[in-house]
């Protein structure tokens, strides 16, 4: 364990470099199993691995982990406003886009959940950006996260009504809805072609 650990500069790594990593040992498949029934690594899903709390050089990143478990995709919604602290609630679960099917992962470090976005929207107000040392990330700008997070709320025709549910039921941060990039939100609205990302869009 030792070995893997002094031997890894990452706090997520494959089945392929653990392999490696073993190919000295009679039987390296039953070596993986004996160190994830003592819980010296962590399988997340088939072929993907973290270390535990206790062996790891940096925290984990759960951006980039949400990228590795499934895509194309971004971190987005209430996860990416988080992170810009446009809302004030700490999110437990991360919420990405994906041109593919919807998909969710349910694994020992939360919840990923994976919504589709058709290939027109999803390239528009998207970054790529730099988590820690180790650790990149796609992610929504804070103009995409909240198209994304509004996108079918088809219920909101007017600003008022708009603008109330991001205040007061998001808790989005008023000062900074109207420090928002308008052109990057017209950009987004005729991507997106939703009435209500278009209202977003003339109402800031």
């Amino acid at each position: 364990m030792r070995t893997l650990r002094e031997n890894c500069s990452l706090e997520i790594f494959d089945y392929g470099w653990l392999m490696s990593q073993l190919k000295d040992f009679e039987s390296p498949r039953d070596k993986v199993t004996r160190l994830l029934r003592h819980q010296d690594i962590i399988r997340i899903k088939k072929g993907i691995y973290v270390f535990p709390p206790k062996e790891r050089k940096e925290p984990l990143s759960l951006y980039h982990l949400a990228n590795l478990l499934f895509g194309p995709s971004y971190v987005s919604k209430e996860a990416a406003l988080a992170k810009y602290e446009m809302i004030p609630e700490r999110v437990e679960n991360i919420t990405s886009m994906t041109t593919q099917r919807n998909k969710q992962f349910d694994t020992p470090c939360g919840r990923f959940s994976y919504q589709h976005l058709n290939m027109k929207a999803y390239g528009v107000g998207i970054r790529w950006e730099i988590i820690s040392d180790h650790a990149r990330c796609w992610i929504a700008s804070p103009e995409k996260a909240l198209c994304d997070t509004i996108a079918h709320c088809n219920e909101l025709k007017t600003k008022e009504a708009l603008l109330d549910y991001l205040i007061n039921g998001l808790r989005v941060e008023e000062g900074l809805l109207f420090q928002l990039d308008k052109v990057l939100l017209k950009e987004i609205a005729e991507s997106y072609q939703k009435p209500v990302i278009t209202l977003l869009s003339g109402s800031l």
